[in-house]
């Protein structure tokens, strides 16, 4: 960067130091000139060095220390120097605004008592507009409702931490494989959005079939111009409805932005300056009960989750094991830092003894991870299953059936993990294969090419990962659900078919034709049908309590043959009363989710008609119904 006179400012500073004392004079006065220029720009990362210079020469220069202190504040740097720097030029009456930053850099530093005082004197001494435009009785609100959430803090057991730049804030959304954080689609913005050009960060789920409602952030329509929270209804899984303000449950005077809704527990997370903030924005948590069609009172996240800064962005993982969050403490201009953090559920607090412990709290430090001299039955999280674990007997110790249990648990979540991403990146790759046929432009249409090849590739490689998972986890639930019994049963292990296995009762040897597939999964899609003379395919729902969902094949006037529907299994049949139609299913699932995917899969082997049915108890049901019973008792 260059001043006015075509100097670079290193230079400038260094010829300040090399000149005659006349020069440096003049020079100063330029210098003086380029660092006001600067900061009435609100340039302070250009304005900072330069009044530091000026500071060095006339360290008892009341504009200098006032600047210096204002520019650390809006940089987040150094607070203590600020808080000197400041207290000097507020106590010498420079500037009423030197009141104002102090409180601020307290506010920030935790020293919530003093900001208040800050706070409080710049109301008698301050200019009215910048008291109004600043909101100083609410930033005195924010302080004392930071008073109240440090006086405990959370445990909170921070996995990882990194630094992204601001228009990078999709990468926070990562840990969440079943969608994915954008700018907000125009179709999706209001007109007072479009109005101020605005187009905030939204979470847009893959899976629309599971989500009734979307969210996002956008202006509301009154004068006040305050952002919030708004929703548009699913209506056939590819249209949306118009955005609709959330009630005043969620939506405050103030600002909300960053919603996320968690489908398995209905919990809405978003960021807001108002409700119980204890300084910008802070992350709130409400319920939606799908039978009253009503939030949960708002819920403050608390500390050290929350800060004096702004807090943005709560998202859990799928399975509700972690989650992630952005703030800008600790950061410099136009970044945040991204902390995954362990979803706990001891909610025991700690009590903090003074403000350098409630700093250190702050921090959010990674802590080194205790190794255990003597592992035992708490600490099997850690071990590495050995193959001499995954015998076939009863004599197997009760902390080895343990690890079985937590290693299969660890393997499913890791396999399903893997089958989003497949799936994600398929549904892209889909997606890019229409918009490449559909393109007149060549080069568009090269590049496009490009990325399918390569989204394409990395599908399958996530799919063959998951594949393999999968098939661990499954061979780590029949160790430890049948294996384990067979020594004390009549039942012994016959053969195994395209990863089925088969059972038999010992000494009794079942012709091939009579064996029976003992379908372990919610869908399998074997070689060649399961079913034959000796095993047709069963007629009824079967009893099924609950709520379960099956995916309808099709409508038929006569039984079709055993192999009509290829390996896909499990099938059933139905036949309607009073008529010779009979329906055909596939599959036994118990969220909507799983029956989704699966989907996919049956439309793509040449059933394009094929879809989601449910039933609760044995009776048909809309699937809007079911997603409402499955969300309102938590089962995805």
């Amino acid at each position: 960067m260059k001043n006015l006179f075509g100097l670079t400012l290193p230079l400038l500073i260094i010829l300040i130091s090399c000149i005659d004392l006349n020069a440096q004079d003049s020079l100063k006065i330029m210098l003086k000139s380029e660092a006001q220029q600067r900061f009435l720009e609100k340039d302070y990362v250009k304005a900072l060095p330069l009044f530091r210079e000026l500071l060095k020469s006339y360290p008892k220069e009341t504009e200098y220390r006032y600047c210096v202190g204002v520019c650390l504040v809006k940089l987040n740097q150094d607070p203590d120097e600020a808080i000197s720097l400041l207290r000097s030029a507020s106590i010498s009456n420079y500037d009423p605004m030197a009141w104002y930053y102090l409180g601020r850099v307290l506010h920030l530093n935790y020293s919530f008592d003093e900001a208040i005082k800050a706070y409080s004197r710049f109301l008698l001494v301050g200019k009215s507009a910048d008291i109004k435009s600043l909101d100083v009785e609410r930033q005195i609100e924010m302080a004392k409702n930071g008073i109240e959430f440090t006086r405990t803090g959370l445990l909170v057991n921070v996995m990882n931490i990194r630094t992204i730049q601001t228009e990078q804030m999709q990468l926070a959304a990562e840990i969440n494989g079943s969608g994915k954080l954008l700018k907000k689609p125009l179709e999706f913005c209001t007109r007072p959005d479009l109005k101020a050009g605005f187009r905030p960060w939204m979470f847009l789920p893959i899976y629309t079939e599971i989500n009734e409602y979307i969210y996002s952030a956008g202006y509301e329509k009154t004068e006040k111009n305050k952002k919030q929270i708004f929703r548009l209804k699913n209506i056939n899984h590819e249209t949306w409805g118009i955005p609709e303000p959330l009630d005043i449950t969620i939506n405050t005077p103030y600002d909300e932005e960053y919603p996320f809704f968690d489908p398995k527990s209905s919990i809405l997370y978003f960021s807001s300056k108002g409700h119980s903030s204890m300084g910008g924005y802070d992350i709130f948590k409400s319920v939606y009960d799908w039978n009253t069609k009503t939030w949960s009172k708002a819920e403050n996240m608390g500390f050290p989750i929350n800060s004096p800064y702004d807090d943005l962005l709560f998202i859990t993982d799928e399975f509700g094991h972690s989650a992630s969050f952005a703030s800008t403490r600790n950061t410099g201009p136009s970044q945040v830092n991204v902390y995954r953090i362990k979803l706990e559920h001891d909610t025991t607090g700690v009590r903090f003894l003074n403000v350098d412990e409630i700093r250190k709290a702050s921090q959010l430090l990674i802590e080194p991870v205790k190794q255990a001299s003597k592992p035992g039955i708490e600490d099997l999280t850690t071990l590495k299953p050995d193959k001499s674990d995954f015998v076939e007997t009863t004599d197997l110790p009760v902390e080895r059936t343990v690890a079985v249990k937590i290693d299969y648990n660890r393997v499913l979540a890791d396999a399903l993990i893997l089958q989003l991403k497949a799936d994600s990146l398929s549904r892209i790759t889909r997606d890019k294969r229409i918009l490449a046929k559909d393109t007149p432009d060549d080069e568009l249409q090269k590049q496009l090419v490009t990325e399918i090849i390569r989204s394409d590739k990395e599908a399958k490689n996530y799919q063959r990962e998951a594949d393999l998972k999968f098939s661990e986890a499954r061979n780590l639930k029949t160790h430890e659900k049948v294996d384990i019994n067979l020594a004390d049963s009549t039942i012994t292990l016959a053969t195994e078919i395209n990863g089925i296995k088969v059972y038999q009762y010992k000494n009794e040897t079942l012709p091939e034709e009579k064996i029976v597939p003992v379908f372990t999964d919610e869908i399998v899609f074997l070689e060649k049908s399961p079913y034959n003379a000796s095993n047709p395919i069963p007629q009824g729902l079967g009893d099924h309590p609950g709520l379960i969902y099956r995916i309808q094949l099709g409508v038929f006037s006569k039984i079709k043959p055993f192999d009509a529907f290829g390996g896909i299994g499990p099938i059933i049949y139905e036949q309607v009363d009073g008529s010779n139609i009979l329906k055909y299913y596939a599959g036994l699932f118990y969220s909507i989710n799983a029956v989704t995917r699966a989907l996919e899969i049956i439309r793509s082997k040449g059933y394009p008609d094929a879809f989601v049915v449910a039933f609760l108890d044995g009776k048909l049901i809309s699937t809007e119904k079911a997603r409402e019973i499955e969300f309102a008792e938590f089962k995805l």
